[in-house]
């Protein structure tokens, strides 16, 4: 039995259809590889048109200057010669004028009797002012006299409450006085801290009588501040 003509060349053609495509690959890259492909530059290229710049202007060098022309010296001019004098006759000279009389001596004056001076008047001499009173001695006089006054006539507090408490202490009153001696205002600088005790030296201060400023103290002043230390000691009995 004959074996058909194909059947015998069975494996060649099995790698035909190989062959075929390994084929169309070579030519694609061989027409790939053989295009010509155009190269794009991204960058804009400007051309500009430069007009042509003016020729530079020649600068013309000055002439040098001429040598100046040495002055000439003047020429001297030929002095005049002068014309002589005529002579003078004996008609024509001056009679020679008289002497000048000589002046006056003047007279002397006729003495006058010395003047005496005036006698020196005494000067009269400024009586001496009085001696300005003390004031400040005068002052604290009065501040002396004021608080001796007060601690004369201050009241121990009377009472059964004062009785039982018996409170003892040191008040300093303040008063403003006119300058005839009348109370202005009153109070209580510090206290003793018994309202008995302060209530005593209020009552001291209102049954005072205060005497005129002394002439010349607190000169300005309208009214003045006084302070006065009043210690209170109960009675033992």
């Amino acid at each position: 039995m004959r074996t058909p003509f194909l059947f015998r060349f069975r494996e060649s053609l099995a790698g035909l259809p190989s062959l075929l495509v390994l084929l169309a690959l070579v030519l694609a890259g061989v027409q790939q590889s053989t295009r010509l492909k155009r190269h794009k530059d991204p960058t804009p290229v400007q051309i500009a048109l430069l007009e042509a710049l003016p020729p530079a202007p020649k600068v013309e060098t000055p002439p040098p200057p001429e040598p100046q022309k040495k002055a000439e010296p003047p020429k001297p001019q030929a002095k005049p010669v002068p014309a002589p004098k005529p002579t003078p006759t004996v008609q024509d000279r001056p009679v020679a004028e008289a002497p000048a009389p000589l002046p006056a001596l003047p007279q002397a004056a006729p003495r006058s009797a010395p003047v005496s001076a005036p006698a020196p008047q005494p000067v009269a001499q400024p009586t001496p002012a009085p001696p300005a009173p003390n004031t400040a001695n005068a002052e604290s006089q009065y501040v002396a006299k004021l608080r001796a006054h007060l601690n004369s006539i201050k009241r121990y507090p009377t009472g059964r409450e004062a009785s039982q408490l018996k409170p003892q202490g040191k008040v300093r009153v303040w008063f403003v006085l006119k300058r005839d001696g009348s109370v202005v205002d009153m109070g209580i600088d510090e206290s003793s801290n018994s309202m008995l005790l302060d209530d005593a030296a209020r009552k001291t201060i209102n049954r005072a009588a205060f005497s005129a400023f002394p002439e010349g103290s607190w000169s300005g002043e309208n009214t003045h501040r006084f302070t006065a230390d009043l210690e209170f000691i109960p009675v033992s009995g």
